[in-house]
C-alpha cells in the first residue's frame, strides 16, 4: 500500500509538466523535487529539510473543501530571501491551475507581503485557499558581532598624599524638615569619605542615612535646625508647569551665593522613557544636582539631577519627580511637611530658596579622587584642580 501510495504521488507530480524536476528526496511522507514539497500527512518533514539547509520556509495550502484528501493540495517551498518568496509567487500565480488558486487574490496577497501588511495565516477572501507565508523561525548563521573593545584606564601614579582626606566637589540639597534632614542626588555623595554640608555661612557634618542608587536620591541628616524647610507636593509635575531649579552650580567658582533659574516642563518622562524623571529647559549645571526643583508654591516637584550635554543640544534637562522622592521616603519611614495650597510671591520664594536650600561638599582621599577621575561615566562635579 505504501509503495502505491508514493507512486501515486509521484505521478501526480510528474502530471505537472511545469514543476516536474529532479527528484532529491522521498519517503512515505514527503516528495522533494528540487525546492517544492510535494505531502500527504507530515509538514514537520518538509520544514526540517529546509531549516536543515539554512532556508526559509513557505507552505500554501487549500482547505480541503473539495478534497477528501487536503494534503493533496499543500505545496511546500524553501527559499532563500523575501525577494525568492515574491518570486514564487510570480511563478505560481503565472503557472498553477486555476482550479486551485485564484490568481488576483494571489497577486492582491504578493502585494501585501511586499509592503508588509499582511500577517502569517491571511485567508484570501472569495476562495477557500489559506496563504501561510514564510515561517522565518529558521536558525540562521549568527555571525558575532565584535566585541567593544573598552578603553584602556591607566592606573592612577600613587603619590605620598593619596591617603589625605580633601574636599573633592559639590553639589546641591535641600532640608525637607527643620530638624536638619537633607534630601540631595546620591552621585553627590557616592564614594565620600565624609559629607559637609554648608548653611548660613557655616559647615555641619552630614550622616547619611539611606540612599536609593537606582533613582539617584540620598536622605543625609545634620545637626541643623533651619527656620523653614521644603514641602514636596503631593502632585508630580504637568506639562509646560512653571518651575524653578535652585542650588549651587559649578560649586562655588562663580560666588557662593545660592542660584536660581526658571523654566518649563518640556517633556514628562527623562531619558530613555525613564518615568521617574521629567525634563525642563531650565537649567541645571554641575553643582546643581541634588537641589530643589520647585512650583510656583514653594512646594518641591522635582530634584535636579542631570543635563543632556552633547553638542548643538541645549535647554535639556531632568528632574526626579515627587513621587519617586515620596516613594523612597516613605519606604524610610520620612514624613514632608503638608504642601502649600497658594501661590507664593516671588520675594517669599526667594526667601523659603535662600533658608531652605544647601550646598553638599564631598570628602575624599587622593587616592580615591584620581580613581573616580579614571571611570568615564562620573557624574561627580569635581573640583576643577582635580579633574
Amino acid at each position: 500500500m505504501k509503495k502505491l501510495l508514493g507512486i501515486v504521488v509521484l505521478s501526480l507530480l510528474l502530471s505537472e509538466n511545469a514543476y516536474a524536476k529532479e527528484i532529491l528526496f522521498s519517503n512515505n511522507n514527503v516528495v522533494v523535487i528540487k525546492d517544492r514539497f510535494f505531502t500527504y500527512a507530515n509538514d514537520k518533514i518538509a520544514k526540517n529539510y529546509c531549516n536543515s539547509r539554512n532556508k526559509y520556509f513557505l507552505r500554501l495550502s487549500m482547505n480541503g473543501l473539495v478534497s477528501n484528501k487536503p494534503a493533496d493540495y499543500v505545496r511546500y517551498y524553501c527559499v532563500d530571501s523575501r525577494e525568492d518568496f515574491i518570486s514564487k509567487i510570480e511563478t505560481i500565480t503565472d503557472n498553477f491551475p486555476s482550479r486551485y488558486f485564484n490568481k488576483s487574490t494571489t497577486r492582491s496577497l504578493k502585494k501585501e507581503f511586499i509592503n508588509g501588511s499582511n500577517v502569517p495565516g491571511i485567508v484570501a477572501s472569495g476562495n477557500t485557499w489559506i496563504y501561510n507565508f514564510p515561517e522565518f523561525a529558521v536558525k540562521k548563521k549568527v555571525v558575532e558581532k565584535p566585541k567593544k573593545q573598552e578603553p584602556k584606564v591607566e592606573k592612577p601614579k600613587s603619590s605620598p598624599d593619596d591617603n589625605k582626606i580633601v574636599p573633592a566637589g559639590s553639589g546641591s540639597g535641600f532640608f525637607v524638615l527643620k530638624d536638619g534632614t537633607v534630601i540631595t542626588n546620591y552621585h553627590v555623595i557616592e564614594g565620600c569619605e565624609l559629607n559637609k554640608v554648608s548653611y548660613k555661612g557655616s559647615q555641619s557634618e552630614a550622616k547619611v542615612l539611606s540612599i536609593d542608587k537606582v533613582n539617584d536620591i540620598a536622605i543625609l541628616k545634620t545637626n541643623i535646625k533651619p527656620l523653614t524647610a521644603f514641602a514636596v507636593s503631593n502632585e508630580d509635575v504637568s506639562l509646560l508647569e512653571d518651575v524653578i531649579v535652585a542650588g549651587y552650580p559649578l560649586g562655588k567658582q562663580i560666588s557662593s551665593a545660592i542660584k536660581t533659574h526658571k523654566g518649563v516642563v518640556t517633556a514628562l518622562a527623562g531619558a530613555g522613557d525613564n518615568y521617574s524623571y521629567f525634563q525642563t529647559d531650565a537649567a541645571i549645571n554641575q553643582g546643581n544636582s541634588g537641589g530643589p526643583i520647585i512650583n510656583q508654591k514653594g512646594n518641591v516637584v522635582g530634584i535636579a539631577v542631570q543635563t543632556w550635554v552633547e553638542e548643538g543640544v541645549q535647554g535639556v534637562h531632568f528632574g526626579i519627580k515627587s513621587s519617586t522622592l515620596k516613594t523612597f521616603a516613605n519606604s524610610n519611614g520620612l514624613k514632608f511637611l503638608t504642601p502649600n495650597n497658594r501661590d507664593l510671591s516671588n520675594k517669599e520664594l526667594g526667601n523659603l530658596i535662600t533658608e531652605s536650600t544647601v550646598y553638599v561638599e564631598c570628602h575624599m582621599t587622593i587616592a580615591q579622587i584620581k580613581k573616580m577621575i579614571a571611570q568615564s561615566e562620573n557624574k561627580k562635579a569635581l573640583y576643577d584642580k582635580y579633574r
